[in-house]
């Protein structure tokens, strides 16, 4: 099943299914839409975008889902799939034509794909499969020039807050002694970075108990040249939704913070 409609496709190139799927091989001589064909590819796209999504370790939940606010597919994952469609079937019918010199034209649908990937991975398009069902999201990057790993308990934890959803967000505030993990200080905003914390929590490799059983932690990896774990400013956000609503995705948004 693919992520993208037959109407999707008008979005980005008007009546692309007339164009490339029509045809009037009938005996009435009227224009036909293959649309048996046309769904094969929407569908084959969506199992290619959900490989690459697949490779995302912050993704839990694939295929993606529909979500419970709005019913329907992220727009992003819809323009994705659309434009790689619209860009697999323009090479294979203008390829004798070109001869793999495509014009931009062309290119750009599969350059507009690639700005998704990129976008998707880095965390600035945030997907309702994000959070679990459990409550607790994997963790985004917002800022980072530091090269440790930052963790959160995504994958076991279970968010017990039942008023709202809500965004963690936590920077990088003190390196004064030092950038190692467990130097470095970080400070912390429950609602996604319009205000934060006057207390300074130290960094660790071990969980650190936050708010409603989300936890985090860092993890220090193999420095080359110059570069440091943690640098001031680094900056992560995680979004959990209390359990009882039912949502794996919504405006996240945290309580109180304590130290395990």
């Amino acid at each position: 099943m693919s992520y993208a409609g037959f109407s999707h496709l008008d979005m980005y190139i008007e009546q692309f299914a007339t164009l490339y799927y029509g045809n009037e091989d009938n005996p009435a001589g009227t224009m036909e839409i293959g649309t048996v064909a046309l769904q094969t590819d929407l569908d084959f796209s969506s199992r290619r975008l959900d490989q690459r999504l697949d490779a995302i370790a912050r993704i839990p939940v694939i295929p993606i889902g529909t979500s419970p606010k709005t019913g329907s597919y992220n727009p992003y994952i819809i323009e994705w799939n659309a434009c790689d469609t619209i860009f697999q079937r323009l090479k294979a019918r203008h390829a004798l034509e070109f001869k793999g010199a495509y014009p931009e034209w062309i290119t750009g649908f599969g350059s507009r794909c690639d700005r998704i990937v990129f976008d998707i991975m880095e965390g600035n398009i945030v997907l309702d499969t994000d959070t679990t069902n459990k409550g607790i999201g994997a963790p985004q990057k917002v800022v980072q020039v530091g090269l440790a790993n930052f963790y959160t308990n995504w994958d076991s934890g279970y968010y017990q807050a039942s008023d709202r959803p809500k965004t963690f967000r936590f920077k990088i505030a003190g390196t004064t002694d030092g950038n190692e993990i467990g130097q470095a200080k970080f400070s912390c905003s429950d609602d996604g970075g319009y205000s934060w914390g006057s207390i300074y929590f130290p960094t660790s490799i071990d969980w650190t108990d936050v708010a409603s059983g989300l936890k985090i932690r860092w993890e220090p990896i193999s420095l080359t040249g110059t570069f440091k774990q943690l640098e001031l400013g680094d900056e992560w956000q995680v979004q959990c939704i209390p359990y009882e609503i039912s949502s794996i995705n919504a405006d996240a948004k945290f309580k109180t913070f304590g130290r395990g």
